[in-house]
């Protein structure tokens, strides 16, 4: 079910016609043309089962991308399942988008309208557009299978809940508070660009939806030449709102009030505008003492409410009365702020404004490999695994450094020798002496204690001094290991006696001795440290970091900390914006290095640099990423 014998099932009959057939069909699965289609449903069809159609969609879109969050399963991969990959995506692949979005806006269709014709081209349209996507390469079979499972499971679970009226009976202000509240306390859990979109839109348009209905009451569905008079304007006004939202508002918080006022754009400004260019006719009066049925939707009014609401409207034009005054209030809200957030914003950072060692990964050709202690195929930390890592072609090569009992900076990742040499004890109470006495090769192997090839080989702890000289040339990731200002001091003495300022980054756990390195070698490219960097993904998930100037040029991430997912590509388009490029370590499996580069990395911190650099080959092309 997710391996690639399903994705080659549906490719042994591919041709150029049916690659075109099925770029068609998901292309009906995708947010543009829901953009489409809900407005008009809701405009030109049926306003009551637009708002839940709406509802609905909206919910199980963002699920599906709450799932693949947590999921993080790849997608199919050319290089490991030998698939032919038409279309490239970056997100997660289980459960498919397009499949639970094509099963839940259809679904809900196929249950509401009975007519024979309609529910075959439902059916139809489901199973098209959902099995293009393993035909193009883009899911697996099993993700394709699971997102109209769960599609289906929020048709019938939502319809239920309108056939009950659930909510339906809660007063407006309980359900203007959810429909504002909800969303924003929904947002930490899953920040994607994609969910910003999707719980925006939803806040604007269940909040605009309570008021809208007897604010500004239409008949639906239109007549022809109305309907697409008002598909048309009512679309012109989303596409410069749409517009004007990507262009004037930050990536962040303040997207969330934007693309609420797009919802409400949907609910309430486009109906307003129809009746005042008379392209939406009052609604039937309802019948004297006629009950209204329970409201289907949380947030819905009762079918009748708009023929009420006739009698607030002046020439077809909604009266300030009623619910039009907090609709009005509403919108104000929204944009005072959309406003706000984008004032207090600082301004993006240009990523090439940090030097010639940080450059700009907009401008590389394809992200960094970088060779976590020069890598595993040789004894880490030494000369020969630097010199061999860039020998493969590793953009920079990463290494460890500690100040030991003379002042000396010495190469080495523990505080202990034990593990990758022949003696014991911790380095920092020795001597240059002693360590250069140790054996460096001698716990190195490649078969798991068979054979120890480096053992009396003449290998050493290498000093910092040592490095630059050998590898006069190579871009290096250097660690400071202790919480020790005088190693900052020594550290950044050394690069520049060795003119090494400009191809070096300098990166650190602790955060006092990385500060105070910045304070002796401002000119030298750092990392965040570690409080910073946790002060950074917190923000990022609050949507926060439009107020934030981070220290460092570079976020140094794992992909997970504990159960908790740190590195994402929302990570990655929130940290462009602030001037950081996001490398994630350590990272040695082929297929997660093949989905940690789609999604927008600028770097891998890896043990296994010639992997790395053979799925990135794959996947941008040869050449180096610096």
């Amino acid at each position: 079910m997710f391996h690639g014998s399903g994705v080659l099932f549906f490719q042994q009959v591919a041709n150029p016609l049916l690659d075109a057939v099925a770029r068609v069909f998901t292309y009906l699965g995708s947010q543009y043309f829901y953009m489409l289609i809900l407005p008009f449903f809701y405009w030109c069809v049926d306003r009551r089962r637009g708002h839940q159609l709406a509802f609905l969609f909206l919910v199980s879109m963002w699920l599906n991308g709450l799932l693949k969050d947590l999921a993080n399963m790849p997608r199919p991969s050319a290089l490991f399942d030998g698939v032919q990959v038409l279309v490239r995506e970056t997100s997660p692949g289980f459960p498919s988008g397009h499949a639970q979005g094509a099963m839940t806006l259809f679904g809900y269709l196929f249950l509401e309208y009975p007519a024979r014709w309609w529910r075959v081209l439902a059916v139809t349209l489901i199973a098209l557009i959902a099995f293009s996507r393993p035909y193009l390469g883009v899911h697996y079979l099993g993700d394709t299978l699971g997102g109209l499972a769960i599609g289906l499971l929020a048709v019938v679970a939502f319809r239920w809940g309108f056939r009950r009226g659930i909510g339906g009976r809660w007063p407006r202000r309980r359900k203007l508070i959810l429909s504002l509240v909800v969303p924003v306390i929904l947002l930490p859990l899953y920040t994607e660009g994609v969910a910003y979109q999707t719980l925006g839109f939803l806040m604007g348009f269940l909040a605009g939806d309570l008021y809208a209905f007897e604010a500004v009451p239409y008949r639906t569905p239109a007549r022809l030449r109305a309907g697409a008079a008002r598909l048309l304007l009512g679309l012109a006004g989303f596409a410069v709102l749409y517009g004007l939202h990507g262009t004037l508002i930050p990536n962040g918080l303040p997207e969330l009030p934007g693309y609420a006022l797009l919802g409400l754009w949907v609910t309430a400004g486009a109906p307003w505008l129809f009746r005042r260019l008379g392209l939406a006719e009052e609604p039937a009066t309802a019948a004297p003492g006629a009950a209204a049925r329970p409201v289907p939707a949380a947030g819905s009014e009762a079918p009748g409410a708009e023929a009420r609401a006739g009698a607030r409207l002046r020439g077809g034009v909604p009266a300030h009365t009623g619910p039009v005054r907090p609709l009005a209030g509403l919108a104000a809200g929204l944009l005072a702020a959309v406003v706000a957030g984008t004032v207090l914003a600082q301004p993006p950072v240009p990523r090439a404004a940090y030097g010639p060692m940080a450059g700009s990964s907009a401008d590389r050709p394809q992200p960094l490999v970088i060779a976590h202690r020069g890598g595993d195929l040789r004894p880490e930390n030494t000369l020969e695994s630097f010199r061999h890592a860039a020998s493969l072609g590793a953009d920079w090569v990463e290494m460890d450094v500690h100040r030991i009992a003379d002042g000396s900076l010495v190469i080495l990742h523990d505080e202990t020798v034990d593990r990758t040499t022949n003696g014991t004890g911790d380095v920092h109470s020795m001597t240059l002496a002693e360590v250069k006495a140790l054996d460096a090769g001698y716990w190195w192997t490649p078969d798991q204690g068979r054979t120890y090839p480096y053992r009396g080989r003449g290998i050493t702890i290498p000093t910092l001094q040592e490095v630059l000289e050998a590898l006069p040339e190579q871009p290096l990731l250097i660690e400071l290991k202790d919480d020790d200002l005088q190693l900052a001091a020594d550290v950044a003495r050394v690069l520049r006696e060795y003119g090494a300022t400009g191809r070096v980054m300098v990166a650190s756990f602790h955060d006092r001795t990385l500060q105070y390195f910045r304070t002796l070698a401002p000119e030298v490219p750092t990392s965040l440290a570690s409080g910073e960097a946790l002060r950074f993904v917190v923000l990022q998930r609050l949507g926060l970091t439009p107020y934030h100037r981070p220290p460092g040029i570079a976020l140094q991430v794992p992909e997970y900390h504990g159960t908790l997912k740190v590195f994402s590509s929302g990570l990655v388009r929130l940290a462009h914006d602030r001037g950081v490029e996001v490398h994630a370590w350590t990272v040695n499996d082929p297929r997660k290095m093949e989905q940690i580069f789609l999604a927008g990395v600028d770097g891998i911190v890896t043990d296994r640099p010639d992997w790395a650099l053979q799925v990135r080959a794959r996947l941008f092309g040869q050449g180096p990423g610096r």
